[in-house]
């Protein structure tokens, strides 16, 4: 209710601001035609500013409704290998089991103790680069950090959070290499659904603490919201996924057609750039003109279904990336260059016709598919997989 007040407002207010220019263009004045084109103008961009507003307004951020239905269909518990292969987690309802190699993972050597969630398929779990530190995330934008005992170090809570608003969520929780003081072991990146990214500096040990490093905000990339993040480290980029993007004649890349975008990883100010390629720098420039709000897809695009990237996964030498994205397709890329390799439509992949549409009313079967669903990183991690492509 208060935002739909806020909306009337803004529309009142640009009521009277018009009425009051065509208040001045009908007083007696020296050059008439002057004011006549800058009436034109208001009238004109009045009301495409003000929808411009209203649709681009993080109050009316909402995931798509198709990546919702994909990530509500996974399983409620999550696994994560560190970085070493030496360590496992295993977050359950309402631990978090942390699992040595030693015999397989077969002994707990700590145990993490977590509140229930509301949405559990929306949490995540990340390893520090030297893998004594565990991060998890719960579906409301909390964040809460463990030693390789269980002991929470450190709890960050969102600023901002709506119960059930799933756009707070956390879509990555990234641990960077911090050497330029030695009073922080490390850099801990939090970023929501909504695009919001806040840095953490994190000390452990004597001086155990934290403090907020710096914020960043993807939203003006993406209007929508983000569907996912992943980090190469090697080249210090952040990988964003999201919705696919309309070209609106702009000519803008594959990748970032398809939802995809490569962000470097900056030491200060503005801390993150994006890399982007010719064709994304001519569209950048068309779309910044009047032929962008004019445009009938700025109007039709609230109501569409739109394909965008569900997970994404690097290869094992981490020269590809593996996207699977709503509609079913795969695409491969390449890194850095985000050049598109190959792909394959859902309708092209051996075997996908083997979840039958009949099999959505069996139970039995809809269990199976929920678990094929979660099994995507097995698949990604699959050495011969690659080779074969």
């Amino acid at each position: 209710n208060s935002y739909f007040t806020t909306c009337n407002s803004l529309m009142a207010l640009q009521i009277k601001d018009l009425l009051k220019t065509i208040f001045l263009v009908l007083q007696p004045r020296g050059n008439q035609k002057h004011y006549a084109s800058f009436i034109i103008t208001r009238v004109i961009m009045g009301p495409a500013l003000f929808l411009h507003h209203f649709w681009s307004s993080g109050a009316t951020l909402s995931l798509p409704i198709e990546f919702v239905r994909l990530v509500s269909k996974q399983m409620n518990w999550h696994l994560e290998l560190a970085s070493n292969g030496k360590l496992l987690a295993v977050v359950q309802d309402q631990t978090i089991e942390i699992r040595s190699a030693k015999d397989e993972f077969g002994s707990v050597i700590g145990k993490c103790q977590v509140p229930k969630d509301p949405n559990p398929q929306w949490r995540c779990v990340a390893w520090s680069h030297d893998c004594t530190l565990l991060a998890y995330g719960e579906s409301t934008g909390t964040v809460r950090v463990f030693d390789l005992v269980g002991s929470e170090l450190f709890l960050i809570q969102p600023v901002t959070s709506f119960p059930g608003d799933l756009t707070y969520a956390i879509a990555g929780l990234i641990f960077l290499e911090y050497k330029a003081s030695a009073q922080w072991s490390a850099e801990l990146l939090v970023i929501n659904y909504r695009g919001e990214l806040k840095s953490y500096l994190v000390s452990v040990g004597t001086n155990q603490s934290y403090q907020e490093s710096h914020v960043f905000n993807f939203s003006k990339h993406y209007i929508n919201g983000i569907t996912g993040v992943i980090y190469h480290p090697a080249h210090r980029v952040l990988i964003i996924g999201g919705y696919e993007m309309d070209d609106d004649g702009a000519g803008m890349s594959k990748a970032s057609s398809c939802g995809l975008s490569i962000w470097r990883v900056l030491s200060g100010a503005p801390y993150y750039k994006q890399v982007t390629s010719y064709e994304d720098d001519v569209g950048i420039v068309k779309k910044s003109s009047l032929f962008k709000i004019f445009h009938p897809s700025f109007y039709n695009r609230q109501g569409r279904e739109k394909d965008g990237v569900f997970k994404m996964r690097f290869s094992p030498d981490n020269t590809r990336l593996a996207v699977i994205h709503f509609s079913g397709k795969l695409t491969i890329w390449s890194i850095p260059s985000l050049k598109q390799l190959r792909e394959w439509k859902q309708s092209e992949q051996p075997g996908y016709d083997d979840i039958k549409l009949e099999w959505k009313l069996s139970l039995e079967k809809r269990k199976k598919i929920k678990g094929w669903c979660s099994n995507l990183n097995i698949v990604f991690d699959e050495e011969p997989w690659w080779r074969s492509g």
